[in-house]
């Protein structure tokens, strides 16, 4: 995977537990004990192949970037700071404010 904020390629941990109870299709997943999830199986076999995938793939960070103290952004994409010749804008919800002052409204 690629840190998105060092742009460097970056090793994470994958782990997770997962707790499966087989149910045949139709069956009440009421009886199954807390913490289990149900797996559905019928007459085909199952793909523990395409289950193990599935469950890796949702277990990948979102944003993938190493610990904070490992990397910084690359040089030059640093937020700017603001500059004296920008012109300061009102805010456009200021109008709205004084309406919910006024008690005549």
């Amino acid at each position: 995977m690629i840190c998105q904020r060092c742009l460097e390629p970056a090793a994470l941990p994958v782990h997770g537990e997962y707790i499966y109870a087989m149910v045949r299709e139709g069956d009440s997943e009421r009886s199954l004990p807390k913490g289990y999830d149900a797996l559905e199986v019928g007459e085909e076999p199952l793909d523990v192949l395409t289950m193990v995938e599935d469950e890796l793939l949702l277990s990948l960070p979102i944003v993938p970037v190493h610990d904070a103290k490992v990397c910084q952004q690359p040089a030059g994409q640093d937020e700017p700071e603001p500059n004296e010749n920008e012109v300061s804008r009102s805010n456009p919800f200021s109008v709205l404010a004084q309406l919910k002052r006024d008690p005549n409204v």
